[in-house]
This record gives structure tokens, sequence and C-alpha cells, in this order.
């Protein structure tokens, strides 16, 4: 009974869907966007990325800087496969001040028949907002992501044999 029960609990474990509540803004004046991840209501991930010139200034959890020219877009799509997106909410916030009303609402109503669209296509759920604010214009998107530690060990051994036959191949 005791060895039934901890084959359940550790099934349970690999299996359990871990969720990642992902909130971004992007502020289109100063060409950056603050990234903040939680997952189970903690706060794991935090970055202000910002874009100058050929650079990717990253300030926060990972300080660094990335030459956008060398950047490889293979590299993580692996990664991402093993996510699951459930919820996608998208708004938009202009600066009544700058922009008028007339293009205002027409990204509303191209907002309304992108969500359309893009609710007939996937399974998850997806809402998108235009709003008037008397702030800076910025975009914010909040999106909600599930993956279990099965397909991310998964994901990563297959990465980690991929690196390993390459290296192997080269010598």
């Amino acid at each position: 009974m005791i060895v039934c029960t901890a084959t359940l609990l550790f099934t349970l474990l690999i299996f359990m869907p871990i969720r990642l509540n992902v909130d971004v803004q992007a502020y289109y004046s100063r060409l950056s966007a603050d990234i903040r991840v939680k997952m189970w209501g903690i706060k794991v991930f935090s970055e202000t990325i910002s874009l100058d010139g050929k650079n990717l200034n990253c300030n926060g959890t990972v300080e660094t800087r990335l030459n956008v020219t060398q950047l490889d877009g293979e590299k993580g799509k692996g990664l991402l496969k093993c996510l699951t997106v459930d919820s996608v909410f998208v708004s938009f916030q202009n600066n009544m001040s700058t922009m008028p009303s007339r293009i205002i609402l027409a990204e509303n109503v191209l907002c309304a028949i992108a969500t359309r669209i893009a609710c007939g296509v996937s399974h998850c759920q997806i809402g998108s907002q235009v709003y008037a604010c008397l702030g800076e214009s910025r975009a914010c998107f909040e999106i909600t992501a599930s993956v279990n530690v099965a397909e991310l060990s998964f994901c990563l051994l297959k990465q980690g044999v991929q690196v390993w036959m390459r290296k192997s191949a080269k010598s």
C-alpha cells in the first residue's frame, strides 16, 4: 500500500501542470518592455528590456547586453513547444492627447476582428481591449501558460542529446 501511494504521488508530481503567469508591458516611445513571471503567486522572473541601437539591455533578474544581430532564433523553439498557452489578454493603452480618436476606433475594430479570428483557430481564451488614457502609450499582455515536469524534462533531455551528438560528430 505504501509503494502504491508513493508511486501515485510521484506520478502526480511529474504530470502536474505548473502554471506560469506572464505580464508584459511594452512602451512604444521608449522601445522597452517590462516582463514579470509569477508561478503560484511567487515572482520568479522580473526583467526590463530596452533596445539601444543593435543591443538589447536587460536589467533585473538577468543583467546582460545582447547583440540583436547575433541572436539565434532556433535555440528556444524546443522549450516553447512544451508550453501550453491557456489564455492571452492584450490591451492597447493610447494617450488621448497624442492619438486622434479615429485611430483609437480603428484599433478597436482591428482588435475585435483579430481576436475573433484568433479565437476561431486556437484552443485558448483570447481577449483584447483598446483604451484611451492620459499616461504613456503602451501595450499590455497577460499570458497564462502551463507546463508539466515530464514534458520539460523530455525537452531538456532531447536538447542535451542533440548538443552531445554535435560535439561527438565534430571530434
